[in-house]
């Protein structure tokens, strides 16, 4: 598990730090896209409430010497459990990747690590560019039927030492920004998977499976979307000066069938 999530986390990472627009002399990322150590700067409450998903860009080519900051940034970044991960820089066309719902991209940034288990699949993909001026008709419709801008309640996705006391936000206290940061993340067709319990000086994670989502050909492409909720927690939380690491050790919360555990934030003592 450690591996897979480290996966997820860096994919989180390194899609944050794309999505500023000034960041990288102004390349964007798209749709489950987030951060990086370079540019740390960029990395605050401040673009997460900014970002938008970008599926439709411009046809003009990223600039070399950018791409060798990326490629910098990919290759000294480290995650949550130091966990050796591979990323390659791949060319549309000569590498074959395409998409049915981005427009324009001829990047990407693909993803690899050693599986622990044979059944471990983590599709890592994200493209690179320069976001069009205009979304095309398909990412307009996509993003109407699909409410892209709407996000759950507070009270729907957190709780309060157990799942069945949702936690109200104006008495969340310290974790306050923190998971008001995960909720605004990005996901996939916008389901919003993840699900946390806080406790005073924890926060537990968890995944909510959407049916149909994790497939033997893909995995589980909604632990991306959990990657990059861990991203935005942990931003929020150096910002609010809470020192503390993510630890896996499941507290045994009863849970939901279709709710997994992944992680947990604690706080230094």
């Amino acid at each position: 598990m450690g591996r897979l999530l480290f996966s997820l986390y860096k994919t989180g990472k390194i899609n944050f730090l794309l999505t500023k627009e000034e960041t990288f002399d102004n390349v964007s990322a798209s749709d489950t896209n987030t951060s990086g150590t370079e540019g740390r700067e960029y990395m605050n409450t401040e673009v997460i409430r900014e970002r938008k998903s970008v599926r439709t860009y411009k046809d003009q080519e990223i600039p070399e010497q950018t791409l060798d900051k990326v490629r910098n940034y990919l290759q000294k970044d480290t995650g949550l459990f130091d966990v050796p991960i591979e990323f390659t820089i791949l060319n549309a066309k000569n590498d074959n990747v395409s998409s049915p719902v981005i427009i324009g991209a001829d990047t990407y940034i693909a993803g690899k690590y050693k599986r622990q288990k044979n059944d471990e699949v983590m599709p890592a993909v994200t493209p690179l560019g320069f976001a069009a001026e205009k979304r095309s008709i398909r990412e307009g419709m996509m993003r109407k039927g699909l409410k892209s801008d709407s996000r759950l309640p507070f009270e729907q996705l957190f709780f309060q030492d157990d799942f069945q006391k949702p936690l109200n936000q104006a008495a969340s206290g310290i974790w306050n920004l923190p998971l008001e940061m995960v909720r605004l993340a990005p996901s996939a067709t916008n389901k919003q998977p993840w699900r946390a319990v806080a406790e005073k000086d924890r926060v537990h994670f968890y995944e909510k499976k959407t049916k149909g989502y994790a497939k033997e050909s893909t995995g589980d492409i909604q632990k991306v979307d959990l990657g990059i909720a861990l991203c935005h927690f942990e931003i929020a939380a150096e910002e609010s000066r809470l020192k503390g690491r993510f630890i896996q050790t499941d507290p045994g919360i009863p849970t939901a069938e279709d709710t997994e555990y992944i992680a947990t934030f604690e706080l230094e003592r």
